[in-house]
């Protein structure tokens, strides 16, 4: 009986001092990782000439610097990638075109294709809302879209932890709770020749990313506006949808909705199942490049 009451204490003091610790960890905030300044990295093509660019958008709190290395073994001669690598803190569309914009100009590709995976399918969207107003600089684009979702809707964590992401940013503490949470989920298998460094370290970035990052960018997606009907015809030539076979076994996105969602702005959408990819692993992209990759470059 006395253990029993000597838990229960210790359950009520910990829950008395959660609010004192959210509050601490919130003032840190506002020094922890303020950057908003997203970077943009170019893979030039190997063969020296670029004739098609992609444009890589990755999914939430995935870094860019190793889904550019993962895939750049795996693109055509003559193809070069302009991967964007999220802000510590915030998603600025404005910023991102513009500087995604800056570095086509220098490439001066024939051909654009567009890549976003989850999150990235929706800063795909609006970044060809601004190519659009901009005059489609180099012509329609092939757009192609990883296990994205069309609206916060398509998630398949609760809403209100969207909603609080968009007034609570977090801080150190919070931050060491996220990677201490994320060390002990299982980890999906790899293609026998993905490189396991770049492998760890994609891990190691997503783990460690920071909550300020995990927040603002969830925000993001809360506020991701409805998609219109027909949209993004007049700026893209063919809209592709990835899905690893089973895909009502992802975790994190209820993909036939999400699939719905996007043919009301494209309704000729094509979807295409990766065979060597379970849909019960949401984006694992560092750990199978050779099969995304294959599908980016087919459609």
């Amino acid at each position: 009986m006395g253990i029993t009451c000597h838990r229960r204490l210790s359950v009520w003091r910990a829950l008395a001092a959660l609010p004192v610790l959210l509050i601490v960890d919130a003032l840190l905030g506002l020094a922890y990782r303020t950057n908003t300044t997203a970077d943009v990295e170019i893979i030039a093509p190997r063969s020296g000439t670029t004739h098609r660019a992609i444009v890589v958008f990755p999914g939430y709190v995935m870094p860019g610097g190793t889904l550019g290395k993962a895939f750049a073994p795996y693109v055509a001669e003559d193809d070069a990638m302009v991967v964007v690598n999220y802000a510590e803190r915030g998603v600025n569309v404005s910023q991102i075109y513009d500087k995604v914009m800056s570095d086509l100009s220098t490439l001066k590709p024939v051909e654009l294709r567009v890549y976003g995976a989850s999150m990235g399918g929706m800063i795909s969207k609006l970044f060809l809302d601004r190519y659009r107003q901009a005059g489609a600089p180099y012509g329609k684009v092939t757009l192609i879209l990883d296990s994205a979702p069309a609206t916060r809707n398509n998630i398949k964590r609760p809403s209100f932890l969207l909603d609080v992401s968009c007034w609570y940013r977090g801080g150190p503490l919070s931050s060491l709770v996220w990677a201490s949470a994320s060390e002990f989920g299982t980890r999906p298998p790899t293609e026998d020749d993905a490189p396991q460094d770049n492998v760890r370290n994609a891990r190691r970035a997503g783990v460690w990313v920071g909550m300020p990052a995990a927040t603002s960018q969830a925000c993001f997606i809360a506020k991701f506006g409805p998609l219109k009907e027909g949209e993004l015809l007049d700026v893209a030539q063919q809209v592709v949808y990835l899905q690893g076979h089973s895909p009502d076994d992802d975790p994190l996105l209820r993909i036939s909705d999400a699939i719905s969602g996007w043919r009301v702005a494209f309704p000729n959408l094509m979807v295409t199942t990766l065979q060597g990819r379970s849909g019960r692993w949401h984006l694992p992209l560092v750990e199978y490049p050779r099969e995304t990759v294959r599908a980016i470059k087919r459609n």
